[in-house]
């Protein structure tokens, strides 16, 4: 009994212990401008993409609810869409924090169920859930508008933005939700991941890299030409994935899987091309900043101030000097201010839209309008599909001689007596079931070895082994790559006596 009431106790504790909320404070200031990178271009196409005057593709549709949220006309999404802009901004200085963190939360998982097709992606569903936590903690209590007009009516000073007395504290259950939601968000891509064998051989990764779904990403295209590296990359993200719910909380096991988690997501920027999906999940990695930390980051400039630091004396100096830019209004005229402030900004965002005129429905040549295609333009996309090349169907074609986790890993152009060649050929899904030779020429193009094998429509790789015989003469060789009745490509080796 008593090992089950120590449980219950640490659990009690784990979620119900008071403290000052320094690591929700920093999420709040930096989700909300991490999503107004996100929400301020998609403002300027608002009726298009969440209104009846557009082509709003409402999640619901997909579960036969057609009409489970309702649809506004293209006034009131531009409204809405101006006000959240408006509660994102005000989230993060702490402004009428709850009010702004509330309407924030309730508009941008209204908007995004509206936009399955654009606006709603993983990012949104982490974002959405992490806005609601915020909303029901006390994250506006330091760091804020709002903690600053509170500091100047109970102790008429200043607030301090470092560790110090006189922060209000608060239970640590929203702290713990967001650490599990983050945690709990990899495990469950890892089992994603467990069930799929093109990521751990490389080919998810390698084709993703060679486009450009996302946006740009020239890094990854070079990395692609390594595909060794992403198997390893493949394994060390599962592994890392599924321990940091488990060991992400205290000690060096936080450092380590945060510091994995930085560089995984600045991994996704560089290789992948995605940026708003890094920045949130980084964001909200805040949420293990707790309040020894704090602390022990205030010694710090504390003691690096009384050494003379002009760095840490400006640090110090600004804790004080930013809350005298807050005008010295009450609490109530704040809350005033910001009430009549969301009518405002959604008439301006209106107003501002109607000016923009993007159906140019007040333009000279009339409201914006299909047009019908020409029939020389229709003609080809309405004619049968044309049988894919089949030097389309290849993707790369390899030499090397050592192979980790069905990837050749190293490439080699020169071999010796007594070693094998391996030749990798990797395919482009999707392909039908194909018959691929790999054939082995000297010099003088003559065959010598002739090796072939089916490939069916799930394979994404074929391998040929040739072993380098003394009956062979050192000299320059071609590996010749046929399919269809076809040389598709070649590469040359050479073989050294020595």
């Amino acid at each position: 009994m008593s090992s089950v009431s120590n449980k219950s106790h640490n659990v009690s504790r784990f979620f119900f212990d008071e403290e000052v909320p320094f690591g929700l404070a920093i999420v709040r200031i930096l989700l909300p401008l991490v999503l107004l990178l996100d929400m301020v271009p998609r403002w300027f196409h608002a009726r298009e993409l969440y209104s009846l005057d557009g082509a709003a593709a409402p999640l619901a549709i997909n579960y036969g609810y057609a009409n489970f949220l309702p649809t506004p006309s293209g006034v009131v999404a531009v409204a809405l869409a101006s006000v959240l802009l408006l509660t994102l901004i005000s989230a993060s200085i702490g402004w009428c924090t709850r009010v702004s963190l509330v309407l924030a939360t309730v508009l941008y998982t209204y908007l995004t169920l509206l936009d399955c097709l654009g606006t709603m992606t993983k990012y949104t569903v982490i974002a959405s859930h992490g806005l609601l936590l915020l909303t029901m903690s006390d994250c506006g209590s330091l760091w804020s508008i709002d903690a600053i007009l509170r500091h100047r009516r109970e102790k008429g000073s200043m607030l301090q933005l470092l560790p110090g007395a006189g922060h209000r504290r608060s239970a640590a259950w929203p702290r713990r939700l967001m650490q599990l939601l983050i945690g709990l968000v990899y495990l469950g891509a890892a089992f994603t991941k467990m069930h799929t064998p093109a990521f751990f051989s490389s080919d998810q990764m390698r084709q993703w890299m060679l486009t450009n779904v996302n946006s740009a990403n020239p890094i990854g295209e070079w990395v692609s030409f390594y595909p060794g590296t992403l198997v390893v990359s493949a394994y060390v993200t599962i592994v890392w994935e599924v321990l940091f719910v488990f060991i992400a909380w205290r000690g060096w096991g936080r450092f380590w899987m945060l510091l994995l988690g930085v560089l995984f997501h600045l991994g996704t920027a560089l290789l992948l091309g995605l940026h708003i999906f890094p920045l949130v999940c980084c964001s909200i990695y805040f949420c293990f900043f707790n309040e020894r930390d704090a602390q022990s980051i205030g010694r710090r400039l504390r003691r690096i101030s009384r050494r003379g630091s002009r760095w840490a004396f400006a640090v110090r100096q600004a804790t004080v000097r930013i809350p005298s830019l807050v005008p010295g209004r009450g609490p109530l005229t704040a809350n005033v201010v910001f009430g009549l402030c969301v009518p405002a900004v959604a008439l301006a965002g209106v107003g501002a839209e109607y000016q923009l005129d993007p159906f140019h429905d007040r333009d000279a040549s009339g409201r914006l309008a299909l047009v019908e295609l020409d029939p020389e333009v229709v003609k080809p996309m309405l004619r049968p599909s044309e049988r894919i090349r089949e030097s389309d169907k290849f993707l790369s074609f390899d030499l090397g001689s050592e192979m980790f986790g069905d990837v050749l890993v190293n490439h080699r152009d020169s071999f010796k007596y007594g070693e094998r060649v391996l030749a990798q050929c990797t395919l482009t899904p999707p392909h039908e079931d194909m018959w691929i030779e790999c054939n082995l020429h000297d010099s003088e193009n003559r065959l010598i070895d002739r090796v072939g094998q089916v490939i069916d429509r799930t394979t994404l790789r074929s391998n040929y082994v040739f072993e380098m015989l003394p009956a062979l003469v050192p000299g320059r060789y071609f590996l010749v790559v046929r399919s269809g009745g076809q040389e598709i490509t070649r590469r040359s080796f050479t073989l050294r006596a020595e």
